[in-house]
């Protein structure tokens, strides 16, 4: 019997059948990485011959075209490049039949690349706010450079990491190195050829260097049998060549874009170290032109003191909804519980959590979970009147408010206002019997006494928060009552009916 040729109908229901076997292999994905392996697995199902690869750098993406091979450009909501999907195969037809079952799952991907970069930012921001205290508080020259290229070589698993200063226009020293060499002894002290090999190439450049494989690189020379990718950046200060940081590793992927911007922020702020190391040793030397080196000094000081409090700043903000992280609440609690305990004025906290986050989760996914974290952030800032008040993200789906001078009764009025403020936004959410996205919340407030600390109001909104989530879900609980602001509320209209019937 012979084969009935496929109809277009047929087509198009094998199509739909693809697209919803990919859409259930992606479903779910902890990160990128998985999500790119589930997807390779599921095309290999399909077409046998066909190959994906996800090209997030401007640096790992060729000019020319690769043969066989058709790219998709995943951008972000602004247009900007995020990366390029590339499918390759031989057959023209089904790289086209790929691209087109691939370009619904764009958006998603893009908004997956999006958060993984703001996670990725966050961390550097971290790790640029350890090194700036380094430059800031070292005095040893020696000990500072020692204590940063080991720091980075740990931080990003490198193969090698130099650093070399200008003595002359000929004359170049190591001052500071991590890993081993195969070619080279490592010795801090000792004079470095800045002619050869890719340093050479560097500083004739007088830019940032970065060679993703220096297999293919002809002016690479052999300092580590296990480097894959260099980075080379000059460090100067006023455009003057002061030193040079070489970086080597096993792996690019440890020098993304977002990586080489800061350590380019990072070079600049060593040059401006090292330019003030010479300020001094000039004013030590020959005490001249004081004035003009002392402002030289305060500029370059300023100019430390602006990062670090910009890096600080950033380190205790919550990068997804924008509210203070952990970090942020602690050191915002002990303040506030210091100042009323000083002024013995009351201080109030309230714990918020999200209602059946973790169903939310499960049945919307981890994406569309962080956009409903990012609103409801968003709307509890908006409930919040008092601009002493204190907005934290205390963890997973709890968020933590302290309010400075505020009592009791009146803790349990914000509570309930920033209750009603969600739900009132009506965020749909399936997996609860409400339909919507509630919030239970547990308020506490209190005067701090001598025998008192922190920690015990943080513990009464928590007790509060329990109570609340115990009794229902979707209500503001207050530490040391009993009722709900539900009951407290009938109790007072129930009150009022009393009152005017009397009368």
């Amino acid at each position: 019997m012979s084969q009935r040729p496929a109809t277009p109908t047929m087509r198009q229901s094998s199509s739909k059948a693809a697209a919803c076997a990919l859409r259930l292999a992606l479903h779910d994905t902890a990160d990128t990485a998985q999500w790119l392996m589930r997807l390779r697995h599921a095309l290999h199902a399909q077409q046998p011959g066909a190959r994906v690869e996800l090209l997030r750098d401007d640096a790992d993406q060729p000019a020319s075209r690769a043969s066989h091979a058709r790219s998709l450009r995943v951008l972000a909501p602004d247009g900007t490049l995020l990366a390029l999907l590339r499918i390759k195969h031989e057959s023209p037809a089904i790289r086209q039949q790929l691209a087109t079952l691939l370009r619904p799952m764009l958006p998603g991907l893009a908004r997956r690349l999006a958060l993984e970069r703001l996670h990725a930012r966050a961390s550097l921001a971290d790790l640029m706010l350890d090194l700036s205290h380094v430059l800031l508080f070292e005095d040893d020259l020696d000990v500072l450079l020692a204590g940063v290229i080991a720091y980075l070589r740990e931080r990003f698993s490198l193969s090698l990491a130099t650093l070399i200063l200008r003595e002359s226009d000929t004359r170049w020293r190591l001052r500071a190195a991590a890993g081993n060499s195969t070619r080279f002894a490592l010795t801090p002290g000792s004079l470095w050829s800045a002619q050869r090999g890719l340093t050479g190439k560097a500083l004739r450049l007088g830019r940032t260097l970065y060679v993703p494989d220096v297999r293919a690189e002809a002016d690479y020379v052999v300092g580590s049998t296990l480097t894959q990718a260099e980075l080379l950046i000059p460090i100067k200060h006023a455009g003057v060549i002061l030193g040079l940081l070489n970086l080597e590793s096993p792996s690019a992927e440890s020098f993304t874009a977002e990586i080489r911007e800061v350590l380019d922020v990072l070079a600049d702020q060593i040059g401006g170290v090292l330019h003030l190391r010479l300020l001094q040793a000039q004013l030590t030397s020959m005490n001249r032109k004081a004035s003009a080196l002392a402002a030289e000094l305060a500029r370059v000081n300023t100019r430390l003191k602006r990062n670090n409090r910009s890096l600080d700043k950033l380190s205790r903000t919550d990068e997804l909804t924008g509210a203070k992280n952990r970090r942020g609440f602690e050191q915002a609690l002990r303040d506030g519980w210091r100042l009323a305990k000083a002024q013995r004025q009351p201080l109030a906290m309230l714990i918020v959590d999200i209602d059946h986050f973790k169903a939310y989760n499960d049945r919307y996914g981890h994406p569309a979970g962080d956009a409903c974290l990012s609103r409801v952030g968003a709307l509890i800032r908006g409930a919040l009147r008092d601009e002493d008040s204190v907005f934290a993200r205390y963890g997973g789906e709890e968020f933590a408010i302290v309010l400075p001078g505020i009592d009791a009764a009146m803790a349990l009025t914000v509570a309930e206002r920033v209750r009603k403020a969600v739900f009132a936004a009506r965020i749909a959410h399936a997996a609860s019997t409400l339909g919507r996205i509630s919030l239970s919340v547990g308020a506490a407030s209190l005067i701090p006494m001598p025998q008192h600390s922190a920690r015990l109001l943080v513990r009464l909104a928590d007790q509060a928060l329990y109570r609340a989530k115990h009794a229902g879900r979707n209500r503001a609980c207050m530490a040391g009552m009993a009722e709900s602001t539900e009951v407290a509320t009938q109790a007072a209209s129930t009150r009022k009916s009393s009152k005017r019937a009397t009368t």
